[in-house]
């Protein structure tokens, strides 16, 4: 895939310190693509580690220059606070749409807890890409939270979204492998995941596989 963007939408208000990858917007517009001809209207969406919002408000918008039905509500995780401001800034650049549209400020790990009774028909996540000891840390602990699993852990994203995908649902995300650290992120998830959930690679976008979990 190119690295050129072809499907701009607006311009995101986005902390100065770190700022979104193509990956994200690919991601949004990929999903967007394959999921488009589904009836949407009556769906749970969640943008998982969102940022500022990237992946979730690009959906929407594609969902709404194409005049397609979007999601009833679409929740946004993010666990550091820093981005709330921006978020609703990019809500706002957005426009409105008949979505009912939840900044979510806390860990991931909140959706492991038994009594969560969220369910998402659709899910899109591009998490860290390291864990701790893989790779050399910033000075900056706003940048390590967002490149590294530090407050949490792969094992437990992952058991998030098991817990939290409803019958139908589809979760796509981004899964890097990193070889220089003999990391092979799809397989460790196939052993993370219980027999109930389904693991595939659908596309890849620059050298990145996004793997759609479902239920069997």
């Amino acid at each position: 895939m190119s690295s050129i963007n072809p499907h701009f939408t607006f311009q995101y208000s986005q902390p100065e310190d770190y700022h979104f990858s193509h990956d994200s917007v690919f991601l949004a517009r990929q999903v967007f693509e394959l999921v488009q001809n589904h009836n949407l209207k009556d769906t749970r969406a969640l943008d998982l580690c969102s940022g500022c919002g990237i992946i979730g408000l690009d959906f929407l918008y594609h969902c709404k220059q194409n005049k397609i039905p979007v999601p009833a509500q679409f929740d946004f995780l993010e666990v550091q606070d820093i981005y709330k401001n921006h978020f609703e800034t990019n809500v706002q650049s957005l426009g409105t749409v008949s979505t009912r549209i939840h900044f979510l400020n806390h860990n991931y790990t909140e959706l492991l807890k038994s009594e969560s009774h969220r369910r998402y028909d659709l899910v899109l996540c591009n998490p860290p890409y390291f864990r701790a000891g893989q790779g050399k840390l910033s000075p900056s602990d706003f940048k390590n939270r967002c490149r590294f699993y530090l407050d949490s852990d792969f094992k437990s994203l992952l058991l998030a979204l098991q817990n939290v995908l409803s019958d139908q649902g589809k979760a796509y995300i981004l899964l890097r492998d990193l070889s220089d650290h003999g990391w092979n992120a799809f397989a460790e998830a196939q052993e993370i995941l219980d027999q109930s959930i389904t693991l595939k690679k659908v596309f890849e976008i620059r050298g990145t596989d996004v793997v759609c979990l479902s239920r069997k």
